[in-house]
C-alpha cells in the first residue's frame, strides 16, 4: 500500500531543490565547519541555510564474552551534564570505517577484538540530517576484551571526564529514555538487537 496524503494544498512552484546558491560562507572552518548559505528559492524568496559540514563518523556497539555492553560515561558541556554514549568519532583522511571503527574502540574503552574476530557492520546512516551531513557507520564489536586503559585522542577527549562503563545488555535496553538518551545510540542499540540473541 502507498502512502496518500490528505489536504487540498497545491505544490508550490519549486522546492529548495531548485534553489539558486548566491553565496558560501565558512563561519568556523574547523574543528567542525559551519557553513551558511545564502540560496534564492524558485519564487524569488530568499533565506540563510545553516548546517555543520562534518567527516564521515563511525560508532562502535562492543559486547564483551559475558554479554555486557561497553558504553563511555563523558561530561558534554552543551548539554552541562553526563551521559552515557558508544564509542564513536570521526574518519581520518584516507581511513576506511572499520579502521576507524578499531580505533576508535581501542582510544575511548581500552577494548580490542581477540584475533580472528571481525566488526560486523550494520549499516551506514546519516545523523540529524537537518543540522548536519555526517553520515555514520555503525559496527557491532562481539566479543570484546580489555586490553589496557583507554588513551583517547589528543586533542579534546581528555577534558571530557571519561570513564568506561560495563552494563548488562539488558540493563542498556531498560535504561533507554533515562540514562541512555542520546538517539544515536539509541539508534545503534536498535539496530544490534536483532544480532544479540535477544540477550
Amino acid at each position: 500500500m502507498g502512502m496518500t496524503f490528505s489536504g487540498n494544498r497545491q505544490a508550490p512552484p519549486g522546492s529548495m531543490r531548485d534553489a539558486e546558491l548566491i553565496e558560501t560562507e565558512i563561519i568556523l572552518p574547523k574543528p567542525k565547519r559551519f557553513v551558511r548559505q545564502a540560496l534564492a528559492m524558485p519564487d524569488g524568496h530568499k533565506i540563510d541555510w545553516y548546517y555543520i559540514d562534518t567527516p564521515a563518523s563511525v560508532m562502535v556497539i562492543p559486547v564483551t564474552v559475558n554479554g555486557n555492553l561497553v558504553l563511555v560515561k563523558q561530561y558534554r558541556h552543551n548539554l552541562k551534564c553526563d551521559t552515557l554514549e558508544l564509542p564513536a568519532g570521526t574518519l581520518d583522511k584516507d581511513e576506511e570505517p572499520e579502521q576507524a571503527a578499531i580505533r576508535e574502540l581501542g582510544e575511548e574503552t581500552g577494548y580490542i577484538l581477540p584475533p580472528g574476530v571481525s566488526l560486523r557492520p550494520l549499516g551506514s546512516f546519516y545523523s540529524l540530517p537537518s543540522e548536519t551531513n555526517r553520515y555514520t557507520h555503525y559496527f557491532l564489536a562481539e566479543p570484546v576484551t580489555y586490553a589496557s586503559p583507554p588513551a583517547g585522542d589528543t586533542v579534546i577527549e581528555k577534558y571530557f571526564d571519561m570513564s568506561v562503563i560495563e552494563i548488562p545488555l539488558s540493563e542498556a535496553f531498560e535504561a533507554i529514555g533515562s540514562t541512555i538518551n542520546g538517539i544515536e545510540t539509541i539508534g545503534a542499540l536498535m539496530l544490534a538487537r536483532k544480532h544479540l540473541d535477544d540477550r
